[in-house]
């Protein structure tokens, strides 16, 4: 069964305002590129060649699900029963929704402007292990200096959803991001183990390495220790600036936005 989207199919879309010129790819709902009005570099890490989307740049900018990240061993369990989910090969892990997830998949465009579009893919019952058919609609939104990203997923049978965007960033186009300064609003993290699952602890940012709550240097140290859940210390479920990354050479800020936790 071959698993693999037509590359053929997939459609590049160009969304565009007076600050920001942004590419978005059908393949995965990914974010190919950002660019910022008077920067000659994206923002965000992509290729212009599709087939490296399915090897070396897999999940670049790609909206990853049903579940993001990792589920230990495929070993789900929904209202007391246990569905064994696929791994991700070569991991032993089902990973991103397993080797068909949505990052994976080709959307459908619903709907498209000169600053927003929306798409959407639909997973079927029983699709990567999954119960319920599931429909999920991204909507992206360019709002002056700001990208907006919108996930709604609806479904007929309990289970379980966790979708993510998973760009990679750097705001100065070269070199590493280990000089960039990152400030993250977390007072707590999930430790993770040698598989970067989570050990199931609750543990305190405060003085610790992922203490974050205070802009500082990212660092050799720090990587890639950082593949892991920070607690985001939010107070009501409003859009709030939990993250904030700064750059060396470029001086450019990056705020993140978010209503989760």
């Amino acid at each position: 069964m071959n698993l693999a989207p037509d590359l053929s199919q997939v459609k590049r879309i160009t969304l565009t305002n007076a600050q920001l010129k942004v590419t978005i790819l059908t393949l995965g709902a990914s974010i190919q590129s950002v660019y910022l009005n008077g920067y000659e570099h994206s923002l965000v890490l992509g290729s212009s060649k599709l087939a490296d989307y399915l090897g070396s740049a897999k999940y670049f900018g790609a909206v990853v699900g049903r579940v993001a990240n990792r589920i230990d061993k495929g070993n789900a369990v929904i209202d007391g029963k246990i569905y064994q989910l696929p791994p991700t090969l070569p991991e032993a892990h089902h990973l991103h929704g397993g080797p068909a997830g949505t990052g994976s998949k080709n959307w459908s465009i619903i709907e498209q402007a000169d600053d927003m579009v929306q798409l959407q893919t639909k997973l079927a019952d029983g699709e990567m292990g999954y119960p319920g058919n599931m429909v999920v609609d991204v909507f992206y939104r360019l709002l002056d200096s700001t990208l907006e990203m919108e996930i709604k997923a609806t479904t007929d049978k309990l289970t379980i959803c966790n979708f993510a965007g998973h760009s990679y960033l750097n705001l100065d186009g070269t070199g590493s991001i280990l000089d960039h300064q990152l400030c993250i609003k977390a007072d707590h993290y999930l430790p993770v183990d040698a598989g970067l699952i989570p050990t199931g602890e609750v543990t305190p940012t405060a003085g610790s390495a992922f203490d974050f709550n205070q802009l500082r240097t990212i660092g050799r140290d720090d990587y890639p220790a950082l593949d892991t859940n920070f607690c985001l210390a939010l107070g009501h479920r409003t859009v709030q600036t939990v993250a904030t990354l700064k750059a060396p050479i470029t001086g450019l800020t990056l705020n993140y936005q978010t209503t989760e936790p």
